[in-house]
């Protein structure tokens, strides 16, 4: 059965067994490579969109309006690829960040000091591409879903903007990246929760043979739910997390377009 019977559960056993800094178990890795990682997804992003735009037939010779917004076709392809651009990125780091998670305040849970630690015990015990990269197709999957994200943000701004509703900029940028990251994490979260479950499995007994015997466990041991366990918390943290990223980066889109 699970550790926890809901979130709040979850928070109370947190903070009663290991204080605060529970809270904030496996924040380094993410930490440290969501810079890498966001770089990488936007700037993917960005040179597929580019490339698709100048290289298809609405920008002929006789369209070359360059305040054209993009097709939304490019914008799911762009997005996707941009994802799959990151799953180098987004691999180790999520099965570090995964690993440190499920560590609870007992001697029998805790196997890692850190995650310099996590990442040498995985490696020395099964090696690069069998222990850090064992799950990069499930992230892939997951990292598909990008061509959502990317997409969500392109037809919310152009709704919510001076053509839509008339909101300005910055909060159109900020409501448009919440609306994104709530669709994305809506289509995501399955396979994040599966992906997790596969991570989280102790080195030495791996229960699933691969993703699809994990979903398939899952569902008939908690239905379809089993799934969306954990999808509320998520769902706080999505809109103004997603929000701020969109709104930072076409802050300092435009910063650097001034600059330059």
């Amino acid at each position: 059965p699970p550790p926890f019977s809901g979130p709040m559960d979850c928070l109370r056993q947190t903070l009663m067994n290991e204080g605060v800094r529970g809270l904030y178990k496996g924040m380094t890795p993410p930490l440290i490579g969501k810079g890498v990682i966001h770089s990488v997804l936007f700037g993917a992003y960005a040179r597929t969109l580019s490339f698709l735009e100048q290289n298809s037939r609405r920008n002929t010779t006789k369209n070359k309006n360059k305040n054209k917004k993009p097709a939304y076709t490019h914008c799911l392809i762009s997005g996707a690829v941009a994802g799959w651009a990151s799953v180098p990125f987004v691999t180790p780091i999520d099965q570090i960040k995964a690993c440190l998670q499920v560590q609870y305040s007992s001697a029998s849970t805790t196997h890692f000091k850190g995650p310099i630690d996590c990442a040498q015990t995985i490696m020395r015990k099964k090696g690069l591409f069998r222990g850090l990269y064992r799950y990069w197709l499930p992230t892939a999957l997951e990292m598909t879903v990008m061509s959502t994200f990317f997409t969500g943000y392109e037809v919310s701004r152009r709704a919510l903007g001076p053509e839509g509703l008339g909101i300005p900029n910055a909060m159109t940028s900020f409501l448009a990246g919440g609306i994104a990251g709530t669709i994305f994490w809506t289509i995501a979260f399955p396979i994040e929760a599966v992906k997790n479950r596969l991570m989280t499995q102790p080195l030495d007994e791996v229960r699933y043979s691969g993703f699809m015997h994990c979903l398939k466990d899952t569902v008939r041991r908690q239905g379809v739910s089993g799934l969306y366990s954990g999808f509320s918390p998520a769902m706080l943290r999505t809109f103004p997390a997603s929000g701020a990223t969109f709104l930072a980066y076409e802050l300092v889109s435009r910063a650097l377009k001034t600059l330059l």
